[in-house]
């Protein structure tokens, strides 16, 4: 009788937990006993009318979002650019993304004309961002495009900073007082 009350403690350790009860026709089913249940406790077991191969909520695969595949090109095995990247986002030479704000098309009507000419601005990408951006694009887009008439060109170039400029600051020597 011990021998017996202890196999089954194993036993029961040893199985899996049922997250939901079953559903049939939207009806909830009781849930189908073990087999190593079946043996001492047969009565517990109900039978379930129609087959649970064929229940679309039992046989449901949850499907998690993941937004790190990584695309390659079957020719040359190089990595593929994420075309939304480029139709959000535009990089400047210099490294850095810019974007509109968000919203700037939604519900104008609404809107003050201040809040709307600010929605028009670009604003700058952090570098944690521009750093990602960096990474789903591929050298095409890293590099400096030179475009006629470019509205962006004033901002290619990074000149009040001292460890990107590139023209040489004027040297001013201190004057010597007599």
């Amino acid at each position: 009788m011990i021998q017996w009350a202890i196999s089954l403690a194993r036993n029961v350790s040893r199985l899996p937990i049922p997250r939901a009860p079953l559903l049939q026709n939207g009806v909830a089913q009781p849930k189908l006993v073990p087999s190593t249940f079946q043996r001492y406790f047969s009565l517990l077991q109900s039978k379930v009318s129609g087959p649970l191969v064929n229940n679309p909520t039992f046989n449901a695969v949850p499907i998690t979002n993941i937004r790190t595949i990584t695309k390659y090109s079957m020719r040359k095995g190089k990595r593929k650019t994420c075309s939304a990247v480029t139709a959000r986002f535009y990089r400047l030479n210099w490294g850095i993304w810019i974007r509109r704000i968000a919203g700037c098309n939604k519900k104008l009507w609404k809107k003050s004309p201040p809040r709307r000419r600010r929605l028009r601005q670009h604003v700058f990408c952090n570098s944690t961002q521009s750093y990602m951006l960096d990474k789903m694009v591929n050298n095409f887009w890293r590099r400096p495009k030179y475009y006629v008439d470019d509205p962006y060109e004033p901002y290619h170039r990074r000149e009040e900073y001292k460890f990107t400029y590139r023209t040489p600051k004027p040297y001013f020597p201190p004057e010597q007082s007599e």
